[in-house]
C-alpha cells in the first residue's frame, strides 16, 4: 500500500475535501442539536452527493399533556459532492396554528447559503400511527416574490412483528414569477423499518428552468439510513 504522501495531488485534494466536508457536516449537526434535539436523523450517500438530514416535527403541548393547535417544524440539511464544491446548508423552520380540520396558518423562515428568506401561507397536516400527510403553500414576504409548495407524504404499513415498510415522498417546487423560473425537487425513500431504524434506497431529483421541455435536471441515487428518536 502506497503512503499517503506518494498519492497524486488530485486524489489527495479530493480526499482532504471529503474529510473537510464531513467535519463541516458534523459541526452542522452539533449546532442544530444545540437548538433542538432532532426527532429523526437521516444519513445518505448517493452516486453524486452525500449528506445528513435532521428533522423536528412536534405539536406544542399544554400543561396537561394534550396537543395545542401550535405545530413546530424544523428541517436542517447539509450535503456535498465528492469533489471540491462547497458544502450546501439549508435550515427551514416553521410555526403554524392548525384548526381541527387540519388546515392551518403557517410562518416559515428558511436559512440558506444565500441568506434568510421569510415566508407565510397556509398549511395542511394529517397524521396517524403509520401515515403522515403534511405540507404548505407559502409566498415570500420580502420583495423576492417566490412561491413555493412543500409536501411530505409518509406511509409505513406493518409487515411483521417489529418490521414495517418505510416509504416517503417529498415534493418541493419553488416558482419565481419575476424570473419565470421553476426549481422543483423530489426526494423519494423506500426501504424497511425495524423499530426506530429504517434504511433502503434513496432517489433525489431536481429540475430547473423556464420551459418544461427544456429544463435541466440532476439526480442522486443511493442508500439511506434513518433513526427516529
Amino acid at each position: 500500500m502506497r503512503p499517503l504522501l506518494l498519492i497524486p495531488k488530485e486524489i489527495k485534494s479530493v480526499f482532504y475535501h471529503l474529510i473537510a466536508n464531513i467535519l463541516w457536516i458534523i459541526l452542522a449537526i452539533l449546532c442544530a442539536q444545540s437548538m433542538a434535539r432532532a426527532q429523526a436523523t437521516e444519513v445518505y450517500a448517493g452516486d453524486e452527493r452525500y449528506g445528513i438530514d435532521l428533522m423536528w416535527y412536534k405539536f406544542i403541548r399544554y400543561e396537561d399533556g394534550n396537543n395545542s393547535p401550535w405545530l413546530f417544524f424544523s428541517r436542517n440539511r447539509a450535503n456535498s459532492d465528492y469533489i471540491k464544491s462547497p458544502t450546501l446548508f439549508g435550515s427551514t423552520n416553521a410555526i403554524s396554528y392548525n384548526f381541527s380540520n387540519g388546515i392551518g396558518i403557517v410562518s416559515v423562515a428558511s436559512f440558506l447559503n444565500a441568506g434568510v428568506i421569510a415566508k407565510a401561507g397556509v398549511q395542511y397536516v394529517h397524521s396517524t400511527e403509520n401515515t403522515l400527510i403534511f405540507g404548505w403553500l407559502v409566498a415570500d414576504i420580502q420583495e423576492k416574490g417566490g412561491i413555493d409548495m412543500f409536501v411530505l407524504l409518509r406511509y409505513q404499513p406493518q409487515l411483521m412483528d417489529k418490521w414495517k415498510i418505510f416509504s416517503q415522498c417529498e415534493l418541493f417546487p419553488v416558482y419565481n414569477p419575476k424570473t419565470d423560473i421553476l426549481n422543483a425537487v423530489q426526494r423519494l425513500r423506500l426501504g424497511l423499518r425495524y423499530n426506530a431504524i429504517a434504511g433502503g434506497i434513496m432517489v433525489d431529483l431536481q429540475q430547473i428552468g423556464k420551459d418544461f421541455s427544456a429544463m435541466s435536471s440532476t439526480e442522486n441515487i443511493g442508500l439511506f439510513i434513518r433513526y427516529d428518536f
